[in-house]
Parts: C-alpha cells; sequence; structure tokens
C-alpha cells in the first residue's frame, strides 16, 4: 500500500507542477457564471440542486481549511492528479515500461483541455476524478480477474457514489457500469450490490440531503430544458402539431423564437432570450409533447439527437466551429462583482499568451480540439488492449463509455466539459496500449504475476 501511495504521488508531480504554473497565470481561479453561482451558495448556506448540493458541500469543506477559490481549485487539480498518479501506477502493475509511464506522467498534463479545465472551479473536475480512479480500479480488478479483496470493492463502490453525487448524469454512468459488470462472472454478485448502494446514495441524496440543508430541488422548469431541443427540431422542421402541442409550445415561445434556435445550443435560448417564458406552462405536458412528438416523427428526433451529440461523434471540426470550454477568467458577471471576485494574475504575460493560444489553435481551429477524436483513440485503444494483454480489459471502457451514452438525452449544448473526464480516460487508456504494444513488440507480456503484484502492493 504504501509503495502504490508513493509511486502515485510521484507520477502526479509533473501535473500538480503544471497545473499549478496555469493556475497562477489565471489567479484566483477561472470561475464561468456556474462556477459562481456555486460560489455564492457555498458562502450564503443557501443551497439548491441546479449544481448537485453534494459538489457544492466538498467546496465547502476545502473552503473551511483555507477561505479562497485558489484553494479549492488548488485542492480539485491536486485530487485529479493523484488519480492520473495511481492510474500510471496500475500500469507499472501491468509492466508497462517506465519510459512510457514517466512520459505520460509529463504530457498528460500538458494536453491543453486537461490544464484549462482543472484550473476552472467546476464539479467536473472532481467528477472526472472520480472517472479516473473508478477506471484505473477497474483496470486493476481485469488484471487480478477480479478475485479483489472487500477493500478493493468498496474503492470501486466510493468512486461510484462520488460520481452520482458530483453531476446529475453520474447515476446512469455509475449503475449502467456495474450492471454491465454482471458479464464478468466473478464480479456479478459484487457487481449487482453495489450498483444497489449507488441507487441508495442517489435516493438520499435528493430526499434527505436535499431536507438536511433546506435546499431547494431542482425546478421542474429547469429540468424541462432536456425536452426544448426536440421541441425546437420539430418546429424548424415544420411538422403537423396537434393543437394541443402547438398551445403547449406556444405558450414557452412564438414560433420565430423556436426556429431561431441553433440545434447544437439551446441554453441561450432557455436563459437570455426574453420571449421565453413558463407562466402558462403545464410542466408535465412539455415532456409528454416532446415524447409524443418523437414518436411520432423519429426521423427529425434522430436527426436532432445527432446534433447535439456531435462532439461525442465527429472528430472533424467545420468552418467556424466552436466549443464552449474553461472561460480563461473570472466571467466578467454582476454576481461576480457582488462577491467581489476579479481576475488577478500572477503572471500575465503567460495569461495573455495562453489566451491567444486558446483562440489561435485551440477552439475551433481544427481537429484536435473535437472530443470525439479523443474518444474513438481511446476506445480503440481499449479494444486492442483486450488483443495484446488481456480480455477483461474491455471494463476500462466502461466509465468513459457511460459518462458519454449518460448525456445522451440529458445534453443541452456541446460544452467540452461534459465529456472532458471520459476524453481525459481515453488519453491514459491509449497511453497504456502504447505502453502493452511495446512489451508485445519486445515479446514480453505486460501483466504480472497477481501474487506478486500483492505481495509488493
Amino acid at each position: 500500500m504504501l509503495r502504490t501511495v508513493g509511486s502515485s504521488i510521484a507520477f502526479a508531480i509533473p501535473s500538480i507542477v503544471i497545473y499549478s504554473v496555469v493556475h497562477l497565470a489565471f489567479w484566483p481561479a477561472q470561475m464561468s457564471p456556474d462556477s459562481l453561482d456555486q460560489w455564492q451558495q457555498l458562502l450564503t448556506w443557501r443551497f439548491d440542486d441546479t449544481h448537485p448540493v453534494s459538489g457544492t458541500l466538498l467546496n465547502w469543506m476545502f473552503y473551511q481549511l483555507v477561505p479562497s477559490p485558489a484553494f479549492v481549485v488548488f485542492a480539485h487539480y491536486a485530487m485529479f492528479a493523484l488519480a492520473t498518479g495511481y492510474f500510471l501506477t496500475e500500469l507499472r502493475g501491468w509492466n508497462v515500461a517506465l519510459p512510457v509511464v514517466a512520459a505520460t506522467a509529463v504530457l498528460f498534463p500538458l494536453f491543453p483541455p486537461n490544464f484549462f479545465l482543472v484550473t476552472t472551479l467546476w464539479k467536473d473536475v472532481p467528477f472526472g476524478t472520480s472517472l479516473i480512479v473508478l477506471t484505473a480500479l477497474l483496470v486493476r480488478s481485469a488484471r487480478l480477474d477480479f478475485d479483489l479483496s472487500s477493500w478493493e470493492w468498496a474503492a470501486m463502490g466510493a468512486a461510484g457514489i462520488a460520481l452520482v453525487l458530483l453531476r446529475h448524469n453520474g447515476i446512469i454512468l455509475s449503475v449502467g457500469a456495474f450492471l454491465m459488470l454482471w458479464a464478468v462472472r466473478p464480479a456479478r454478485v459484487p457487481a449487482v450490490l453495489l450498483a444497489t448502494a449507488q441507487i441508495v446514495a442517489f435516493v438520499i441524496s435528493k430526499t434527505f440531503l436535499l431536507s438536511a440543508l433546506a435546499a431547494s430541488p431542482q425546478s421542474g422548469q429547469l429540468r424541462t430544458i432536456v425536452a426544448l431541443p426536440i421541441l425546437a427540431a420539430m418546429v424548424r422542421a415544420d411538422v403537423h402539431l396537434s393543437p394541443d402541442q402547438e398551445r403547449t409550445i406556444l405558450a414557452i415561445a412564438p414560433i420565430e423564437a423556436w426556429k431561431s434556435v441553433p440545434c447544437g445550443n439551446v441554453v441561450p435560448f432557455y436563459f437570455n432570450d426574453a420571449r421565453v417564458t413558463y407562466a402558462d406552462v403545464e410542466l408535465g405536458k412539455v415532456f409528454t409533447t416532446a415524447a409524443s412528438l418523437a414518436a411520432n416523427h423519429p426521423f427529425v428526433a434522430l436527426r436532432q439527437e445527432l446534433c447535439m451529440t456531435e462532439l461525442f461523434w465527429r472528430p472533424w471540426a467545420r468552418k467556424h466551429d466552436g466549443l464552449a470550454d474553461a472561460p480563461l477568467e473570472i466571467t466578467r458577471h454582476p454576481l461576480a462583482t457582488e462577491l467581489g471576485l476579479t481576475t488577478q494574475s500572477k503572471i500575465p504575460g503567460l495569461a495573455d499568451w495562453l489566451r491567444w493560444f486558446h483562440g489561435r489553435y485551440f477552439n475551433g481551429k481544427g481537429p484536435f480540439n473535437r472530443p470525439a477524436l479523443y474518444l474513438l483513440t481511446g476506445l480503440i485503444a481499449t479494444i486492442r488492449l483486450t488483443i495484446v494483454a488481456k480480455r477483461l480489459l474491455w471494463v476500462a471502457w466502461l466509465p468513459a463509455g457511460w459518462n458519454c451514452a449518460s448525456l445522451v438525452f440529458l445534453i443541452q449544448s456541446q460544452e467540452y466539459r461534459f465529456v472532458w473526464p471520459s476524453i481525459a480516460a481515453s488519453l491514459l487508456l491509449a497511453a497504456f496500449a502504447i505502453g502493452a504494444e511495446a512489451k508485445r513488440r519486445h515479446g514480453l507480456g505486460p501483466m504480472p504475476a497477481p501474487e506478486a503484484d500483492r505481495q509488493l502492493g
């Protein structure tokens, strides 16, 4: 155990150094309107479940140690770096060569989305940490043929519960991943028990925890946002609407407003269009109307879903195509002024260069910023690992894959941070595949004896 901890810390050091330098450039943290809202909840102790209250409580605990967004962000990326270090330590358990692991420890944090996103105060960072930990534990489980101790199963369960508590799609991800372990005979009973534990954690977090904190649940009005893209697609396609369906749609906004909604992003329409109102809307009818229209016009609905999920499957960028990602500042917002938060870069020259780099080479400027490119790389790497290392390694793709699957019907805009945890896992799996392939070419298998590993660990 001590050897594993020491190795994880050693492999985490390059990440912490690189993230710290970027953090100084965007001091005290990058913060979007979502970050500011969650920070205000933390300060006022008035919670609502727009952002899962568990994530806000995690930030509050770090805030008790040092009352600054800078420390909370540091805690976020330090945990993420340690999770990365643990994954790389597990690769050494598979006998992946040290030069490959060491190179990954340096190159992984230099991947621009990694250092941009981990220095932003977003719940997606601890969520990504949990996803990397679960992926590493599944890689370890495959090596040990799922002959795991109670502590190892408990660690997997804890990582799954963290995913459930930190983001609204976490329950789908976690339960889906554990239920798919049913296909692995030694894992069947523990996997089902852990899936049940995820459901219990979800129910407690949405009932008892909200009640204990006097927190407001996510409003029905906000939940309807997931149905709006389908309604907008039907209006744009001029499908026939029944009088009841038309009344429901027009009660929210006029036809011209609906037709102006781009297929890939409903957020500006929902939050910023003055023509949108819910005063005379029966919220349940929004969902039933969207479901009915999708059933009656499946190809329109399919085209809409393909557009909403382009960041999962289209690895090439179109002209003037961009993705919403890190804000590169504390967003200039009335709430930021109210909270007394402004960007105070400690390395302004670096901050300016990073903004230039981001605008010139990253945001919408070619395929290398497309999430789909890295997701496809991770999937291919996992398939290759099942061939050159061990068939059971298909389980390593479960967290990354289920994160994307869980967003298919929940996503409202193409924001990089939603799929970034899956991208990070994909890059680490690609490094694993490179190391395993190198071992194969040298005529050496990547897997040591599990018994020896248990003695060393």
